[in-house]
């Protein structure tokens, strides 16, 4: 219950800290002063790197808290549907320096089903990944991100052995709009065994584009001192084609 307990806690701290917009800021403007960040965003569904993260597409809820001094980013980012099914508590600590970025995220989305304090190698919950990437410039408004899972539960068919998940993702922004392209680089948990992309009767694939998006936002000005972004991606997975019906995405989203 401890567990639940967390989630719940982070939701009531967040939900009446309403704040305006977060903002992308280049490397070598960021201020040395420590700031606090709160935001919460509301999706009609739940898509995570090309897959849907839930059962069945349904609207959740999704606060991020986070403390920032400089390139440090240390914050825990949350998931949940509205019935409390799904539920999904991620820490993680980033350090942006001079255009780059490196950071851990501790995933894990097992809530209802294993007690979030138990780290054991082959028994946990938790999926721990390691990131590393160039964020882009002013001048190339292209970042490149390397994702990739180390330890925890990332083992395809129950294995003992580390997949070794990996995600990459390039991403080119131009004002409000932003284009995607994700692949993995071999067998992994996202082409042969992610919640839904698990299919037994599938040939084993290596590398696959998992996602290619593209997502626009939209500034509605509520006041003449707050603004609320609406954003839309459309996300489509090629590597799920084959397999079922839910390989086209459309995630509509408001942050406060």
């Amino acid at each position: 219950m401890i567990h639940k307990v967390i989630v719940i806690i982070l939701f009531i701290v967040i939900l009446p800290a309403i704040s305006g917009k977060g903002q992308n800021i280049e490397s070598n403007e960021i201020s040395r002063k420590s700031s606090i960040k709160l935001t919460t965003e509301i999706v009609n569904q739940y898509v995570w790197r090309g897959s849907l993260s839930t059962p069945n597409p349904t609207p959740n809820i999704q606060p991020n808290l986070a403390f920032i001094y400089g390139g440090l980013d240390i914050g825990v980012w949350g998931s949940s549907d509205f019935s409390g099914n799904y539920m999904e508590f991620d820490p993680y600590l980033f350090w942006n320096v001079d255009h780059f970025k490196i950071g851990l995220t501790d995933y894990n989305w097992n809530l209802q089903k294993a007690n979030y304090f138990n780290y054991s190698k082959n028994h946990t919950g938790h999926r721990i990944e390691g990131t590393i990437g160039f964020l882009g410039t002013r001048c190339f408004p292209v970042s490149i991100i390397w994702n990739t899972i180390f330890y925890g539960l990332d083992k395809m068919n129950a294995q003992t052995k580390q997949s070794y998940s990996t995600y990459v993702e390039i991403v080119y922004s131009q004002g409000p709009a932003t284009f995607i392209l994700g692949f993995t680089p071999w067998a992994s948990y996202y082409n042969n065994y992610g919640v839904t992309a698990f299919d037994l009767q599938s040939p084993k694939k290596d590398f696959s584009i998992v996602n290619i998006g593209s997502s626009f936002t939209k500034f509605l000005k509520i006041s003449k001192t707050f603004t609320l972004p609406v954003k839309a991606t459309l996300s489509v997975n090629p590597s799920a084609a084959y397999s079922r019906n839910d390989f086209i995405h459309l995630i509509l989203g408001i942050v406060f």
